[in-house]
């Protein structure tokens, strides 16, 4: 039978699934380490030391070897033996005879050394005596340096009727757990009749870590009962007879010299054990972690990068300090670095970390970004000097003396990987001369069609060669874009003289590989790590994120190749055997970095502390100090604990329900209390000295109180916290008062002066006792001024005794205010929210049932005229603006569209109950904007992102804006815009939005127009221009409807706007005076952007014309002068027609205005997105902005798309 090794930890899942055959989980026993053994064993049972060589065969012959007394019993009678081995073949089917010298050809070597090999068989008797026990092991044999034995479940691990076998390290039991000491073994384990070895069972094979963690290995369900007796039919005997059969294992002790083999790495530190740290992955960021670590390694690039100068710069806005401090944390942290402020520096947000984008392009904007910034400075060229080179494109007639090149910098070169074997092959199909003769000839000016050679030399390379190995390309069949998985080889040294025009160079163009950037998986699910060789003749390293471990050159090179893995020897992957099916790697580099051998010592040079400029050593070592410490705070977090204090302050500032906002971040008035985080330890009179000394009295002249949350939802004091508590710790105060795991809340109450003095000693407070019901009572007096229209906290008052009448207490609010004795007053009590009931005076304050911490509010009463000076006529009472308190919250207004004018979050308190209009003029008033020119959209209640927008309405409240209903509260959000029209016109107009290009391609807007519904785009064309102004002439403005940033539709200007759509994107381009003066042969075609594929488009799609019998030579003169590109950036750019997404090169002796375009192709300008356009114009992707200061008053963002 054929059985599967079952993983550590994966025994409870398959307890269900028998045909999973083993574990190493033994989850009876309770040893630290995991071990069924150890763990049994007598402790004063020690094995003996390692046995010689020589003493191998008789040390396993030996039946007796453990002591009888052992729980975990050997079979007495048992027969071992050591066998000699020889080169053979063999097969593992049921039946076949396998010699027992031929077994290790069968057990895999896994390409690792062999330290040494072995076959040990062992004979079990009297079957049918031990298969009821529990546990039995063989005896012991040494092989690898340590020392071996089965262990046997004759009854099965938890699984019946069948037999568990494992293969046990018994030395692994007495190393320390968490030691380095390991033995890497492949083997193979079966069952042979005892007598004739050629009736067996199928090997099981595996292969295992042995460590003090892991001791033993093996098969879970390794053999059924009912197999051992099994008949075969060649021999008509079974595996068991005479009551015995025999194991027998096959085993290879491999060399890890890396020490990583099979490891688990759960416990594995980069730092300690490779010297170098990782990078914490955001979400999909692994891309991004690989290229920052290959930038790293490029020690003249970090130096460089530490020159820049920072000083000024804002953290979270610049990109060179953000990647000076992820450089300087990487070479001196002890553990992963995390990239958020990297990537904070770009202008992404959180969402941003789940794109995976495009290496190569990210790679060219960040050189970009730092170059710009290195201008002016030291640090200045640095990034040329490292990563530019130049090649020569050119085109030569064979039969006339005629050439026509050019000569363009590269950052780096993008090479097939499909036909291309070799990076070899991949130069030679690179600089591949093409010949154009036949109908393909060259039109060579003054020369007619001409036979000619084209193609690309390398002028110069650069001492840091990029490689881009192009494993994702368009495929026209699928009309995707796919990963090419093809094998393609690469070297670790590779010379490239042969690809200069000029050969003999003084400088040898032999580089070595420094980098490999590879790709794990399928097109949209993969991962990305990195290969690096640290130093110039070093070792390698993997960075797989937050994790670095030492790798052979063997996982480097063959295990990235791609395609099907090669055996020792083979060129070519071995032919199929019937029924089997190719076993395809999806793992394959993409990018490599080679340096120039003649530049490896000044490139990888190392960088010590004083190659750090001191300001920025002094800046980064003072955050690690700090991040030290909240580390610290964070990991003692455990032993303090909250304690939220309210004082009269607290309460004084606090305007709305209750005595202070503790927990709802709705209330626009959070009036905090004082937060005081203690140790758990310390004592209740530790924590009073405290607050003394915080509020600068003694602790005589404070008292706290319990505050408890009432039944009522209020939070409110319920008794002091007694003396005989002082010696109580915090910890258990906090959780005799808190139920849950919550902070606990006290109210501290402070006295000016004695109301008596005992002993000699002041007395401040009137004592209580718990116990028993007290007369006094505290109360909280609030006034309520309806001038005014505002509430305010006047003290506090402690009654003497319960039974006296509420209208004894009018002299004393009345004096508490300053008001005249004779003012007529009414008492409210605030009950809870929502709830507030007028207090009969002649009552006693038990008959009203006012308890402690009860609040009392009291207002005059407001007669005659000065009832006409009330702000608001619903405020007369403390009932009304009670109500108005339950109805008040805090709207954020947020803007709509980010790219359109607005004022950014807007936060207002307003009352539910307001209507529309009262809301548009509270926000207008923020603004300062027309309120007619303000619209509102609702915010959708999970995504919080705008939704409906919301109709103007005399009956509509703000709770109703807010979605809010008796059952859902609704958000505290809604979104707005500030319009350029009134919101009346909506009704019977037509509002689109238009971007202006004028014929510079300089744009404006976009413009909000409001068209009659039953115009024409004639109309809408004049009245843009009009919003334009000065230079926009109607006549000379067309209407283009643009989907994905390619023009769709140009429209006439007798369109009706009915038929334009209402989520397409528009621009109003004006005519170029170059096609005002076009003749009857030129024809108007229309021009993308985009970056390596059409799926990813740019910039503002245009229209150009193109001359009957041009060549594309002379035509890119003309498109250069109408983009207005840079001669460096229009240098780059790659032209091509597009058409469904299939791209077909434009060479310059083309003639384009033969091709008939129509509106669904494209002339294609393939070049790095630096406009900073956001993709509004009908784009469905996401771009990534990438901020960088260039000076003191500007800003530039570059967004590419990925």
């Amino acid at each position: 039978m054929s059985v599967s090794p079952l993983k550590d930890g994966e025994l409870a899942q398959h307890m269900q699934q028998p045909h999973h055959t083993h574990t190493t989980t033994h989850t009876q026993h309770t040893s630290p380490r995991n071990s069924h053994l150890n763990s049994d064993r007598p402790p004063a049972y020690m094995p003996p030391a390692y046995p010689p060589q020589d003493v191998k065969m008789a040390l396993a012959a030996e039946g007796d070897y453990l002591p009888i007394s052992d729980p975990v019993p050997m079979v007495d009678s048992a027969v071992a033996e050591v066998v000699a081995l020889g080169p053979a073949n063999g097969s593992s089917t049921l039946g076949t005879v396998i010699p027992n010298e031929r077994e290790l050809e069968l057990v895999p070597d896994h390409g690792q050394e062999v330290e040494e090999e072995m076959v040990f068989t062992w004979t079990i008797p009297s079957w049918s005596e031990v298969v009821n026990r529990d546990k039995i092991h063989g005896p012991d044999f040494v092989c690898g340096g340590a020392r071996w034995h089965f262990f046997v479940f004759p009854s099965g691990n938890r699984i019946r009727d069948v037999a568990s076998v494992y293969l046990d390290c018994i030395d692994a039991h007495n190393e320390p757990a968490g030691s380095r000491w390991h033995k890497c073994v492949s083997f193979s384990i079966r069952a042979l009749n005892p007598f004739d070895p050629s009736v067996h069972s199928a090997a099981s094979y595996a292969q295992h870590r042995f460590t003090p963690e892991a001791t033993d290995w093996g098969f879970n369900t390794f053999i059924k009962h009912s197999a051992l007796n099994q008949k075969m039919e060649h021999t008509g005997k079974s595996i068991l007879e005479e009551d015995q059969f025999t194991l027998q294992v096959a085993m290879k002790v491999l060399k890890d010299p890396l020490g990583t083999l099979w490891h688990n790495f759960v416990d594995w530190d980069s730092k300690k054990e490779t010297g170098f740290v990782g990078l914490r992955n955001q979400g999909a960021t692994c891309y991004l972690n690989s290229l920052l670590q290959s930038l790293y390694f490029t020690s003249y690039f970090r130096k460089a990068t530490f020159q820049i100068p920072t000083d000024n710069d804002e953290p979270v806005k610049s990109v060179p300090l953000a990647l000076q401090r992820l450089f300087y944390n990487m070479q001196f942290t002890e553990s992963a670095v995390g990239t958020t402020e990297l990537t904070k520096s770009f202008g992404w947000d959180t969402t941003e970390a789940f794109y995976q984008h495009d290496v190569q392009e990210l790679n060219r904007v960040l050189q970009d970004n730092l170059e710009n910034k290195m201008k002016g400075t030291a640090a200045e060229g640095a990034i040329r000097k490292l990563f530019t080179g130049k090649m020569k494109s050119f085109l030569t007639c064979v039969n006339v003396n005629y050439e026509s090149s050019r000569i363009e910098d590269f950052y780096d070169i993008q090479l097939n990987v499909k036909g291309c074997r070799t990076l070899h092959d991949s130069f030679v199909d690179y600089c591949n001369v093409e010949m154009l003769d036949g109908d393909n000839k060259y039109f060579a000016e003054g020369f007619g069609l001409q036979d000619a050679k084209k193609g690309v030399i390398f002028k110069q390379f650069p001492p840091v060669l990029h490689l881009q190995l192009k494993r994702f390309e368009y495929d026209v069949e699928r009309d995707a874009l796919v990963k090419t998985n093809d094998r393609h080889e690469f070297p670790l040294v590779i010379d490239l003289d042969e690809f200069l025009e000029e050969k003999d160079t003084p400088v040898k163009q032999r580089y070595h590989l420094h980098g490999v950037l590879v790709h794990i998986g399928e097109l949209h699910a993969g991962h990305y790590c990195a290969f690096i060789r640290a130093q110039k003749s070093g070792a390698w390293f993997k960075f797989d994120d937050d994790r670095v471990i030492p790798v052979s050159e063997k996982e480097v090179l063959e295990d990235n190749y791609g395609g099907e893995a090669l055996r020792p020897g083979e060129t070519q992957p071995a032919p199929l055997r019937p029924g089997m099916r190719m076993h395809k790697r999806f793992t394959s580099a993409y990018m490599l970095v080679y340096i120039r051998e003649s530049d490896l010592d000044e490139i990888l040079s190392p960088i010590t502390e004083t190659d750090i400029p001191e300001h920025l050593r002094r800046r980064f070592e003072d955050e690690r100090l700090l991040a030290e410490r909240r580390r610290k705070d964070k990991e003692e977090a455990h032993l303090y604990m909250n304690v939220k204090l309210i004082t009269d302050e607290v309460i004084r500032r606090h305007e709305g329900y209750d005595l202070c906002n503790l927990d709802d971040s709705r209330l626009p008035t959070a009036s905090d209390p004082h937060l005081f985080r203690v140790l758990r330890s310390h004592t209740f009179a530790q924590f009073k000295e405290l607050v003394a000394e915080e509020l600068r009295v003694s602790v005589s002249q404070i008292r706290l109180w319990n505050m408890i949350g009432r039944q009522n939802k209020t939070v409110r004091p319920d008794a002091p916290v007694s003396a005989a508590e002082d010696a109580t710790t915090m910890e258990d105060l906090r959780r005799k008062h808190i139920k849950a795991n919550g902070d606990l809340r006290l109210y501290v109450e402070v006295a000016d002066k004695p109301i008596d003095v005992v002993n000699g000693e002041p007395v401040y407070f009137l004592p209580r006792d718990n116990t028993v019901q007290q007369p006094f009572l505290l109360l909280f007096i609030k006034y309520y001024d309806p001038l005014q229209g505002k509430m305010e906290f006047v003290g506090t008052y402690t009654v003497r005794s319960h039974l006296a009448r509420i209208s004894d207490i009018v002299p004393v609010l009345l004096e508490m205010k300053g008001l005249p004795p004779s003012t007529p007053i009414q008492i409210y009590e605030e009950i809870k929210p929502g709830m507030v009931e007028i207090l009969p005076l002649q009552q006693t304050y038990v008959q009203a049932e006012i308890g402690d911490g009860d609040i009392l509010c009291f207002q005059r009463e407001i007669l005659g005229d000065e009832i006409t000076k009330l702000p608001d006529a619903n405020l007369l009472s403390a009932f009304g603006f009670y109500e108005y308190l339950s109805n008040r919250l805090t709207v954020t207004f947020k803007p709509k569209a980010k790219d359109a004018p607005h004022k950014g979050d807007i936060e207002l308190v307003l009352s539910k109950k307001m209507g529309y209009d009262m809301v548009i003029s509270k926000l207008a008033a923020a603004l300062d904007h027309d309120p007619l020119k303000i619209r509102l959209s609702m915010a959708a209640s999970h995504s919080m992102v705008p939704k409906s927008v919301i109709r103007r309405s005399t009956a509509t409240t703000l709770n109703e804006m807010l979605g809010g209903s008796f059952y859902n509260p609704g958000s505290s959000i809604i979104f707005y815009e500030m319009l350029d029209v009134s919101i009346l016109e909506f009704e019977t107009k037509r509002y689109v939005k238009v971007l202006y290009v004028d014929e510079h391609l300089k744009e404006q807007g976009p413009f909000d127009l409001l068209i009659p519904k039953q115009a024409h785009v004639s109309d809408l064309v004049v009245a843009l221009a009009n919003k334009v102004g000065y230079g926009a002439d109607p006549s000379r403005i067309r209407l283009l409807e643009v989907s994905n940033l390619r023009i769709s539709r140009i429209f006439a200007k007798t369109d009706p706007v009915s038929i334009i759509g209402d989520y397409c994107g528009l621009i109003a381009e004006e005519i170029c005076a170059e096609e005002m003066a076009k003749t009857a042969d030129d024809v108007v075609v229309t021009v993308m952007h985009y970056f390596k594929e059409p799926h990813h488009p740019h910039g503002t799609p245009f229209t150009f014309v193109l001359h009957a019998g041009e060549m594309f030579g002379e035509t890119k003169k003309r498109l250069h002068a109408r983009t207005g590109m840079t001669d460096k950036d229009f240098g780059r750019v790659k032209f091509s027609i597009v058409s469904y997404g299939k791209v077909t090169p434009i060479e310059d002796g083309d003639i384009l205005h033969d091709h008939t375009l129509s509106l669904t192709e494209h002339l294609g300008m393939d070049h790095t997105d630096k406009t900073g356009k956001l993709r509004g114009l009908g784009g469905t992707e996401k771009a990534i902005k990438i901020l960088v200061k260039l000076n003191k008053d500007a800003v530039a963002a570059w967004h590419l798309a990925c």
